[in-house]
């Protein structure tokens, strides 16, 4: 009984650590853990020499806002709770909202680059 409960609060603990954490903060982390001091948003999607770390820092981003479904796709009700937590302009939020809907990235092996090809379909499909 005490080892379920101790394992419960550690769960709870956990969550609300990752909850509590600004955007910002998540970004930095993720962007730490990853190797990565870059500005993901100013990179071109479209380089085929787009940095690794950065993909990773993108699915870092991700798996903490539990965007990854557990098969590795993306959880589109996750990543649309994400968009209108972070996403301030109205006019932007809602064309990431509609851009969610339209790309439909399958599941890759290796988390950064499915995380990488969503982004970028998003980011293209709301022309940003």
């Amino acid at each position: 009984m005490h080892c379920s409960y101790l394992v419960f609060v550690t769960v709870v603990l956990t969550a609300h650590s990752v909850l509590s954490l600004t955007y910002e903060e998540i970004i930095a982390a993720c962007k730490k853990e990853n190797d990565f001091d870059g500005d993901v948003q100013k990179l071109d999607y479209n380089d085929s020499a787009f940095p690794k770390a950065a993909k990773c820092a993108l699915a870092c981003t991700l798996e903490k806002y539990e965007v990854f479904k557990e098969d590795g796709s993306i959880c589109r009700k996750k990543e649309k709770e994400f968009v209108e937590k972070v996403v301030e302009e109205e006019d932007l939020k809602k064309k990431f909202l509609k851009a969610i809907d339209e790309c439909d990235v399958k599941a890759k092996a290796d988390k950064c680059e499915t995380a990488f090809e969503f982004v970028k379909c998003k980011k293209t499909k709301a022309g940003v």
